[in-house]
């Protein structure tokens, strides 16, 4: 299951709302995998396949590919706000730093 802080919520329903997509659902998706393991992006749909996972809290539906299932389990959506910046953070619960490196003395990019 995917968790949402109160503020998240309150914030994805007031991008929902300016971009005249209220009910829409919150797709977290793979945007890549590195060094420190996957990074997660998030986008509005309108619809929701076969192969989603539907999780729902403080009246927002987000959706994922069941194959991230293993990665978004137990994720943490917050929002940050401080003076430099703002904005929506998705915490995972496991650590996977370093599945996405090469076998370069156990560094990503490193040499020998």
């Amino acid at each position: 299951m995917i968790n949402i802080s109160e503020l998240a919520a309150e914030k994805i329903k007031e991008v929902q709302k300016a971009q005249n997509k209220e009910g829409s659902y919150l797709r977290l998706y793979l945007a890549g995998f590195g060094c420190g393991g996957p990074s997660f992006g998030m986008t509005l749909e309108d619809a929701k396949t076969d192969v989603d996972v539907l999780d729902e809290e403080f009246g927002v539906s987000v959706i994922t590919a069941s194959t991230l299932s293993e990665y978004l389990e137990g994720a943490f959506i917050d929002f940050l706000e401080n003076e430099e910046a703002s904005g929506f953070e998705i915490r995972l619960a496991k650590d996977f730093g370093g599945q996405g490196c090469g076998s370069s003395c156990g560094s990503c990019g490193g040499s020998c």
